[in-house]
């Protein structure tokens, strides 16, 4: 007994230190604003001002948080307001409220962004499935250097 101890105490620090891990795949918002593209020419644009605005998203990629979505098969465009879910420091998890415009006929949709990875070149992707973690990728785009720098 006296030896499960040390085994169930070491146990729950790797429990703890396994919580801590996912911090690393998360942004602020300093680091989601920026231009982010997937393949296919899909384009996300997110300002430092909560705002958004999208092109190109293949429309199979991104599950929707209410009943009707845009329909067709095609690829989708439109705008509207971004937020970090849960904390307003860091997360893991971005919210896309869309705009009554582009291929949205109302304001009524939203979707989430995950992080996949964090880091130097972050990567994000539209959630289609909560259960398996897929989705449509997005990378940032590279700051641009102003010339001769």
């Amino acid at each position: 007994m006296v030896a499960a101890v040390p085994a169930l105490l070491l146990g729950g620090l790797f429990a703890l230190d396994s919580c801590g891990a996912g911090k690393a795949d998360e942004l602020s918002s300093a680091q989601v604003d920026g231009v982010w593209k997937g393949s296919g020419g899909g384009r996300v644009e997110f300002d430092d001002d909560g705002r958004f605005e999208m092109s190109g998203i293949p429309r199979n990629a991104i599950e929707f948080g209410f009943i009707d979505p845009p329909p067709g098969n095609g690829r989708l465009s439109g705008r509207g307001e971004w937020s970090l879910v849960g904390d307003d420091d860091r997360s893991s998890t971005i919210e896309l409220r869309f705009d009554a415009a582009g291929s949205f006929s109302d304001d009524s949709e939203s979707t989430l962004l995950q992080v996949e990875e964090a880091g130097d070149r972050p990567k994000l992707y539209f959630d289609t499935d909560a259960d398996e973690g897929y989705g449509y990728e997005v990378r940032r785009e590279a700051a641009s250097t102003p010339a001769g720098h």
